[in-house]
């Protein structure tokens, strides 16, 4: 068989194969480019928030604060929190608020705080339509640290916000828009599982069958420009 024949037929049934992996290639990148990031992240609907005077006398120490949450502590921060002073203990595998005005353990968080954070998050003026603690794992809020209170808003793009019941801390927020932008994101990576991973073998092997199709129209290419069959008379 002569090479070029070869080269066609390579090149044929490499297109019909990967083909289709190709066209999503291309259209997931074009969505994905389309929309703003900021609105992707819900970070759009971000409310601005009153930031507590942290240079103000603490009732409540770091020493304290660890006593406090009762864990092996590895930082200690200081921050703002619902317009109150607090500390955030981090451990290892866990972590606690206490308020540095009052001593009090806030966390685990209950229902009726994690709605106010999330609606101090909120830019919106829709309603909280649900709560809900999340413990096991979602594909909206992949890779965070659980249990997580799921707070629904009842706008038009599906709003819904996790806070972590530890930390009190708005971990993600999600909406159609970042809902779309994942689809076209696991299609792109072609992870249909986790949705994070984009060196698995699938997208490996998908872009070596990528590569070996364009070398081989590229041989084609210059085969058909540069050493053109001289015809018969």
């Amino acid at each position: 068989m002569k090479p070029v024949v070869f080269f066609r037929k390579f090149h044929k049934w490499l297109g019909l194969i990967i083909g289709i992996q190709l066209l999503l290639w291309v259209v997931g990148g074009f969505v994905m480019s389309f929309f703003d990031i900021e609105e992707v992240r819900g970070e759009d609907r971000i409310a601005e928030q009153a930031v507590a005077d942290l240079s103000q006398p603490l009732a409540v120490s770091a020493a304290e604060a660890i006593r406090l949450s009762g864990i092996d502590a590895e930082q200690v921060v200081l921050k703002s929190w619902l317009n109150k002073p607090v500390w955030l203990v981090n451990g290892e595998e866990s972590q606690a608020l206490i308020d540095a005005t009052q001593g009090e353990l806030i966390t685990p968080l209950p229902e009726i705080t994690a709605r106010q954070v999330a609606e101090a998050d909120f830019l919106g003026e829709e309603p909280v339509e649900q709560i809900k603690l999340i413990t096991e794992p979602v594909g909206e809020a992949r890779g965070k640290n659980y249990p997580l209170w799921q707070v629904i808003f009842s706008d038009d793009d599906e709003t819904r916000i996790y806070v972590s019941q530890q930390s009190g801390e708005v971990v993600a927020r999600r909406n159609n828009t970042w809902r779309l932008f994942d689809f076209f994101w696991m299609l792109h990576i072609m992870d249909y599982d986790e949705r994070t991973d984009f060196n698995n073998p699938l997208l490996i092997f998908a872009a070596l069958l990528a590569i070996l199709m364009s070398i081989s129209g590229l041989y084609l290419v210059i085969k058909l420009i540069f050493f053109k069959p001289k015809r018969r008379t």
